[in-house]
């Protein structure tokens, strides 16, 4: 086998046959579109025919190259030789991070058996049917319109921050496309579902933006909103963080199943470690205890000044990695906090 270079519409034939066959789900959500559209695609050819392709994404980091694989792909005849397209990669590329997904088990079996330890990442999930949803006790799924769009854009600056949240005129332009959809109660705003077309051509990408609302609140307009996706001919979908426990046991209570999950691998010598999650009142139990915790605040500045955790320091998240090197020290204890639905 050997790799060389080619254009982005040589593989394309190729990344059709992919989605088509090898996905229990063929649904690419918009942050693995993203990833794939700034990566390098090459071929992968047995003697001078293509068999396969590889797409790898380099991220200048620290003087050196940050290399992903994000996507691999050999045809029929050849799907037996994933650990030797690895193999391939490995040599001449050294990536430290590779991407696959659940469903696709024999590329991911390959990376299992090269030893590379896994995390879960994003969880894909679909709706099963359409289930009817119950009472709205006073809910109203409505378009954003410029009686809601003063409240949306607070709501979104609540969440996300003022720096992350869109401007007025970004939600003006919403409007427009009908993305955006207001969960009203009794006229108030108390959420949003927000819409994306999923790359595939047959899904609906759902999500929630309800920090204050109920469950059942929250299962009455991801029902109501997916009735009005599969009226539209498409399948009711959700790309949800695998940690976020709270945000998948929604999804679930709305009729939603786990398809697959985005797993990344690491290369060994790399040393990336598993991140856990703690609960609340064990994060509160060692933050009394003064066990030498770093607890840090990555949620908009505004959301600092308003309050926050005991003994907390505020980081901007966007500069994470940078100020973490400069403040703590390798193998010290660090619990990172955000929003619900950040």
């Amino acid at each position: 086998m050997e790799l060389r270079a080619a254009e982005r519409e040589e593989i394309a034939t190729l990344r059709g046959e992919k989605l088509a066959t090898t996905f229990r789900v063929p649904l690419l959500p918009s942050f693995h579109a993203h990833l794939a559209l700034h990566a390098d695609p090459y071929h992968v050819l047995e003697g001078a025919s293509p068999v396969g392709y590889v797409l790898v994404l380099r991220e200048p980091h620290e003087g050196h190259d940050h290399v992903t694989l994000i996507e691999g792909y050999l045809t029929a005849p050849y799907r037996d030789r994933y650990e030797d397209l690895l193999d391939l990669v490995q040599e001449k590329m050294t990536p430290s991070a590779y991407l696959a997904r659940s469903d696709d088990c024999t590329f991911a079996t390959a990376m299992i058996a090269q030893g590379l330890p896994m995390e879960a990442s994003s969880a894909v999930m679909v709706a099963r049917a359409s289930y009817a949803p119950p009472s709205g006790d006073g809910l109203a799924l409505v378009p954003l319109d410029y009686a809601h769009l003063h409240d949306a854009h607070d709501l979104l600056v609540h969440v996300s921050g003022v720096q992350q949240a869109p401007t007025y005129s970004e939600l003006e332009t919403q409007m427009e496309t009908d993305r955006l959809s207001v969960i009203a109660r009794n006229g108030e705003t108390v959420g949003l579902v927000v819409q994306e077309a999923g790359h595939g051509g047959r899904y609906q990408l759902l999500d929630i933006v309800a920090p204050h609302l109920d469950e059942a609140s929250q299962v009455w307009a991801l029902q109501t909103a997916g009735r009005v996706a599969e009226a539209d001919g498409l399948t009711p979908a959700a790309v949800v963080d695998s940690r976020d426990h709270l945000r998948r046991d929604i999804f679930r209570s709305a009729g939603y199943y786990t398809a697959a999950e985005y797993l990344v691998f690491y290369d060994p010598d790399a040393g990336r470690p598993s991140v856990p999650t703690i609960e609340r009142e064990a994060l509160m139990e060692l933050i009394e205890s003064e066990a030498g915790v770093h607890v840090v605040d990555v949620m908009g500045e505004d959301h600092w000044r308003a309050g926050h955790l005991p003994t907390a320091t505020w980081v901007d998240f966007r500069s994470l990695t940078r100020e973490a090197r400069k403040r703590f020290k390798k193998n010290e204890p660090i619990v990172v906090y955000c929003n619900d639905y950040t």
